[in-house]
């Protein structure tokens, strides 16, 4: 099973430290795909009295080898992301099967307009794979692993 890599902090930053937990993580066990566990997180950060700070979704899967990796991230705060490139609404909204206008914005802010958190999550899932491509590693199935952060 593929370990998330937190390279927010080094291990020499955190020696003698407990290194923070992410707000979600997965594969865990928890859940069956990255989809679920993104669709989760997303439900209990819109539960949440405030959310004005932006959390990263971070992605990672296989390299172009067998043994190397390859990261993508997408920012979002309530209903805006930032996947840190222009996407094709249409081209995503079709692999995401939601309705176009559910993702208003360009040049790299959107704006996901009624989405519900499963909505939203394979609308993430839909950059990941397509626009930041995110590739499952050989031995995982058709899964990445996934974390959140504040």
């Amino acid at each position: 099973m593929a370990q998330l890599y937190n390279s927010s902090m080094s291990d020499a930053h955190v020696k003698g430290r407990v290194r923070p937990k992410p707000f979600m993580e997965h594969p865990t066990g928890d859940f069956a795909t990255a989809v679920e566990a993104t669709a989760d997180a997303i439900q209990r950060l819109r539960l949440l009295p405030e959310w004005n700070e932006w959390i990263d979704f971070c992605a990672q899967g296989e390299g172009h080898r067998e043994d190397s990796y390859h990261f993508g991230e997408i920012r979002m705060r309530r209903d805006s992301i930032v996947p840190g490139i222009p996407i094709d609404v249409e081209a995503i909204a079709k692999a995401a099967r939601v309705q176009s206008s559910s993702i208003v914005g360009d040049e790299g802010f959107y704006m996901l307009s009624g989405t519900t958190p499963p909505e939203a999550a394979r609308i993430l899932d839909a950059i990941f794979r397509h626009h930041l491509k995110i590739r499952p590693f050989a031995d995982e199935g058709d899964d990445y692993a996934i974390g959140a952060e504040w």
